[in-house]
């Protein structure tokens, strides 16, 4: 079997067996297929994932069922279609048809087996990007698959969450499970998964067989090819573990390498602290930081996932300001505008052209590839894809992207988010090496990692992150001597072999910014009509509009507008201070709609008409003003009125629970508006991204031109990576074009009361408008 996409080939003559009960690790380069191969197995290629297959693939007749393989992808983000961790998790057991009065039992064993703390009603948007990679296999584990695939499922997790995921697998594993894991931290699963594919950076199988057979033979290989670091002598090594680290950082410590405490200070925080969210709503995350940074230290920012380290980055690069405390940083110059550059988390907010070789030329290149261009292609392995679109690379491939286009200009202080995530040895060499490279021309860094190893082999200084505060501030081997810390700092290296204490990170579900567009408060949802059948609601609110259209004079239309608003108050149990802030935009915009009709109406030649400055006023105008605006009034007190009172989710499931709207269009918009609250997140960084390159643009229209096009296009991406997952958990076929082929999680019944209300409202609208004739 060969795969091929569109301008190069991932996979190249793949022989293959996967047998019943198998467990087989996946190992090779980055970019050399491993996830195109998991991909055929799953069965999204070609069905879901553009590319020509050749050759032939087959699987056993079980597993065409609907979720009968799991898949847990690389980037969390991308696999959720839901808006709570409950929902997400039901979502597959819905396309399998399982009873709904089963499903919270699945829920919550599917959260206590993937070590995910936090409630069934917690929003998505507001896990750490660890906890969504724990909900992304909680959701795959709920399915119950006959074969599971795990896609480096711990690229994002904290070494605690590390362990945890390894332990569900060895889990799994004794279980019998078929198991196919991709997984850059392979020496931990040596003795564990008894089968390897070792695939290279052509795409073919190097070798397959035994575990540790294969890659015993193989390892001098896997250390020319970067898939190790050549300092580990063997396989048998005890590389990684806590005394081997704190030997490493102490050896580099009597080594008397400068640390650049006694150079000046760059970055200097008293009492620092940051809030997401305003007033009541707001969420503190850094508590009352006390610390400098002084210019040419290494300064590492380890701690668990959500403990605020890439907020603390953003902080010291300017792009975010505190919400108290103080913080000095380098202020740009004439020679230097950007100071302080930051590498973000997500690689692809970085990214402004649409070729590779563009992006590290920082402007658009013609026929021949520059040579410093060329050298940095090399460098971090991305000749032969400099034509290539940036958004087309593989993860790790758009990770060595990201920091060789940020490695490449001259700042005072580089602050990198997660750098060597996602990377092979021989790519964490490089970018490490030209981290080294700038330490010692005098210049600053600042990163953030999970890995320990890198820690011990680079910090000349750590800090340690959690929940918000600084808990230790010092040199790497004193960090390591401290076993005791590192373990509640959930720091403590990778094991397979010993089950790990769950983390306690909960999170709650009214904070960290989440929308309002999909939020309804709790008072609102237990009104008269909060407790309505959504999908009737709509039908009423659809009537009502198309009647308000009729009215003829002013009384008709006031009344008609007033009677909504009166809903609001009464069945909504909305204050008049809460309808007023929600209407306020449509009336200022109805006064001005009013005052141009009154202003510039055609009048008849006998019509009276008033002149004040260059208009010409007429009551006749007026009237029509006033007649339109309260029709329109209505109708948008009616809309805000559904939105005040309707869960998101709810309408979705009655679209297709009571109204038979087939799950394809209603479940696939979900996913779709599940993405809006993303969109403010991404506009703000891709504008911060921009104009750390001095790419900002300087008046606002132009930003919002040159910005539409990469967020169309990250929302098109985004959307067909959601479509993959959720065809991945078996939304395909009759579950998702028949609304009575699945089960629903969430019951939305239909009860006499739907069918009063909109009576009430069709009655109601319609006398007012006969009564006014």
């Amino acid at each position: 079997m060969s795969v091929r996409y569109e301008g190069r080939l991932a996979l190249d003559h793949v022989d293959f067996t996967l047998y019943k009960g198998q467990s087989v690790l996946v190992i090779g380069p980055s970019g050399s297929g491993k996830s195109t191969l998991a991909m055929v197995v799953a069965g999204l290629i070609p069905d879901s994932v553009e590319a020509l297959v050749t050759g032939r693939v087959e699987r056993a007749p079980e597993l065409e069922a609907s979720g009968r393989i799991g898949y847990i992808f690389q980037d969390p983000e991308s696999q959720f279609c839901q808006l709570t961790a409950g929902q997400e998790i039901a979502f597959g057991l819905e396309n399998q048809s399982v009873p709904r009065e089963e499903m919270d039992g699945c829920i919550r064993d599917a959260l206590s087996r993937a070590h995910l703390a936090v409630a069934p009603d917690a929003y998505n948007l507001t896990l750490s990007g660890g906890m969504k990679q724990k909900l992304a296999i909680a959701s795959a584990l709920a399915q119950n698959p006959d074969v599971l695939i795990f896609d480096e499922p711990t690229a994002n997790l904290d070494p605690q969450g590390t362990a945890e995921v390894f332990h569900e697998i060895r889990r799994l594993h004794g279980s019998g499970r078929t198991l196919m894991v991709i997984e850059h931290k392979f020496l931990a699963f040596m003795d564990l998964l008894p089968q390897v594919i070792l695939i290279g950076r052509e795409g073919t199988i190097r070798a397959q067989g035994p575990t540790r057979e294969v890659i015993a033979r193989e390892w001098p290989w896997m250390v020319q090819e970067g898939m190790v670091p050549p300092w580990w002598t063997d396989a048998h090594g005890a590389w990684g573990q806590p005394h081997t680290l704190q030997a490493l950082a102490q050896a580099r410590r009597s080594s008397k390498e400068p640390d650049g405490r006694d150079q000046e200070t760059l970055f200097a925080a008293r009492q620092l602290r940051y809030a997401y969210g305003k007033r009541k709503a707001s969420r503190e995350v850094l508590h009352g930081l006390d610390f400098e940074i002084h210019a040419g230290e290494k300064v590492v920012i380890v701690g668990p996932n959500g403990s605020g380290k890439s907020t603390l980055l953003a902080l010291l690069a300017g792009l975010t300001k505190p919400s108290g405390g103080e913080l000095d940083r380098p202020q740009p110059t004439e020679m230097m505008p950007v100071p302080v550059v930051l590498g973000f988390q997500n690689p692809e907010h970085q990214f402004v052209y649409e070729r590779v070789v563009d992006e590290l030329a920082d402007g658009y290149v013609e026929d021949e590839t520059p040579p410093q261009v060329g050298a940095l292609l090399q460098q971090f392995g991305l000749d032969g894809y400099e034509r290539h679109s940036p958004f087309a690379l593989s993860q790790g491939q758009k990770r060595r992207l990201a920091v060789a286009v940020m490695l490449k200009d001259d700042h005072l202080a580089y602050v990198l988010d997660e750098p060597t995530f996602g990377q092979d040895a021989r790519t964490q060499e490089a970018i490490v090496n030209q981290l080294e490279t700038l330490h010692q021309q005098g210049r600053t860094v600042i990163i953030t990692t999970h890995d320990m190893e890198l820690v011990a082999r680079y910090a000349s200084r750590v800090f340690v992150l959690m929940e918000g505060k600084i808990v230790f501030d010092g040199a790497p081997a004193d960090l390591f001597a401290n076993p005791a810390l590192m373990r509640q700092a959930h720091l403590v290296p990778e094991l397979v072999g010993e089950e790990p204490v769950p983390s306690e990170t909960a999170v709650d579900p009214q904070t960290r910014g989440w929308s309002r567009f999909a939020q309804v408060q709790e008072s609102q949802k237990q009104s008269w009509l909060g407790r309505l059948n959504p999908s009737v609601k709509l039908i009423a609110t659809i009537l009502a509009m198309g009647i308000a259209m009729f009215a003829a004079n002013i009384p008709e239309a006031v009344a008609l507008a007033i009677f909504p608003v009166l809903l609001m108050w009464w069945g909504a149990q909305l204050t008049l201070g809460q309808i007023a802030k929600r209407m306020a935009p449509f009336v200022i915009f109805f006064v001005l709609y009013t005052w141009t009709l009154t202003a510039y109406s055609r009048v008849g030649p006998h019509t009276p008409v008033f002149y004040f400055l260059w208009y010409r006023l007429s009551w006749t105008g007026l009237d029509n003003g006033l007649i339109l605006a309260f029709r329109m009034l209505a109708s948008v007190a009616f809309g805000v009125l559904f939105v005040s009172t309707t869960d998101l989710t709810d309408l979705i499931v009655s679209l297709s629970q009571n109204l038979r709207v087939p799950p394809r269009f209603s479940y696939g918009s979900l996913a779709g508006i599940r993405v809006f609250p993303l969109f403010e997140d991404e506009w703000r960084k891709i504008r911060q991204a921009r104009q750390l390159r001095g790419k900002a643009g300087r008046y606002r229209l132009t930003r919002i031109v040159t910005y539409a096009l990469p967020l169309l296009s990250q929302a098109i991406r985004m959307g067909e990576r959601v479509s993959v997952a959720m065809e991945a958990r078996g939304f395909r076929g009759v579950v998702a074009d028949n609304p009575q082929a699945r089960t629903y999680y969430r019951r939305i019944p239909l009860g006499w009361q739907d069918g009063l209300y909109v009576v009430l409202v069709c009655a109601v609208n319609l006398a007012i408008v006969i009564g006014g004739h």
